[in-house]
């Protein structure tokens, strides 16, 4: 699903529908890590492009309901919006370790996107939950007859999930984050959130529905990163170290380009890469 190679590429919604129909992969990364998603809102600025309804039409609906709210950029959201609706992931990190909703932190944007998202997503449990409901009252009716109305109701506010909109899985609530009262996430995303994503304040405590306080958990390095990190630590030893000893700084430099330190260089007397004669040591530091 990387359909933005470069700007000349960006905002082709006819194309992205075609792609989605066609099952691609939502998820899919470059060599940045970037997914689909990181990309049009990295180049949202870029994205001014006219949405045909014939061609595009989810993403020409999801336009018209988001322009009103938010005129510039607005046809960049209805993608990004698009794009979620289908399967990108929120919380996708790319080789940065920034997450879509990172790109667009603390903007105008970002907050006509996650209430278009929270809605969305709110309405979709709605209609599963209606379903759900509506299947399990049809099953009792052929045994007890049709049921009654309020029943039904009371039923469906009892078992109705509720959807984070960060990992997008069901739970039958959600942690209030406090103070600005906002209940999103769950209670294992809302341990390492430090800001509320809908209104961008800092959040003071998460509680839960039985009043129980979320600690918060710094994120841990995973172990790819370590590896990584590992990896460029050797390096840099490498690039300063003495190649011949390892051990100490390389300080000195011989003609030919080659270096070593000064110990070890004054027991050579030809270069130990190039095997050429050594004529002169030049200290650098």
């Amino acid at each position: 699903m990387l359909l933005y190679r470069g700007d000349s590429d960006i905002g082709h919604c006819a194309v992205i529908e075609l792609l989605v129909c066609g099952g691609c992969d939502m998820n899919a990364v470059d060599e940045e890590g970037d997914t689909a998603l990181h990309i049009v809102l990295m180049k949202r600025n870029s994205i001014s492009t006219e949405i045909q309804e014939d061609q595009a039409p989810t993403i020409h609906g999801i336009w018209s309901q988001v322009s009103p709210r938010y005129e510039g950029n607005s046809v960049a959201l209805a993608i990004a919006c698009y794009l979620v609706q289908e399967g990108c992931q929120l919380d996708k990190q790319n080789n940065a370790q920034k997450t879509p909703l990172d790109i667009v932190a603390d903007t105008n944007f970002a907050e006509i996107f996650n209430r278009y998202i929270i809605g969305q997503r709110s309405a979709a449990a709605d209609e599963a939950a209606a379903a759900a409901v509506a299947a399990a009252a049809a099953a009792e009716g052929g045994e007890e007859g049709a049921g009654d109305d309020d029943e039904v109701e009371v039923s469906l506010s009892r078992k109705k999930p509720i959807e984070c909109v960060f990992c997008s899985e069901l739970f039958d609530s959600l942690v209030t984050l406090e103070p600005c009262k906002h209940r999103i996430v769950c209670e294992e995303c809302s341990s390492r959130l430090k800001k509320c994503f809908l209104c961008h304040k800092l959040i003071d405590k998460r509680v839960t529905q039985d009043g129980r306080v979320v600690a918060f958990k710094p994120k841990q390095p995973n172990n790819e990163r370590i590896r990584y990190l590992e990896s460029k630590m050797t390096e840099i030893e490498e690039s300063i170290s003495c190649p011949i000893c390892m051990e100490r700084k390389r300080n000195t430099v011989f003609l030919c380009g080659h270096v070593a330190c000064d110990k070890c260089s004054q027991t050579l007397q030809t270069c130990h890469m190039c095997r050429k004669e050594i004529t002169k040591r030049i200290n650098i530091y």
